[in-house]
């Protein structure tokens, strides 16, 4: 029983350092407050149609830097998997 208060406790403490942490970076930093006056200050006075180009551009970004990255993680997944066979491979011949 020592032992699992003792988890506890220094459970308790790290959870306790996280939020100080955290509440101290909301107070210092707020980052939301900062990108709502840049959203505020840039994309509102925009007309709408501006601003519908801007989602599909962006959307298209997305989009494409999305397909590149599930390409290149297929190559890698491929060049793991041979690594992986070649290993086998060895490991039952030897």
């Amino acid at each position: 029983m020592l032992n699992f208060s003792l988890w506890d406790t220094i459970k308790g403490f790290l959870l306790n350092l996280y939020e100080k942490f955290n509440s101290f970076l909301q107070d210092t930093l707020d980052i939301d407050g900062k990108l709502i006056s840049l959203y505020q200050e840039f994309i509102v006075p925009l007309p709408e149609i501006i601003k519908i180009v801007g989602i599909v551009f962006l959307g298209i970004i997305i989009v494409l830097g999305v397909l590149s990255f599930v390409k290149k993680m297929l190559k890698l997944f491929v060049v793991l998997a041979v690594i992986l066979a070649i290993v086998l491979i060895l490991t039952r011949l030897s």
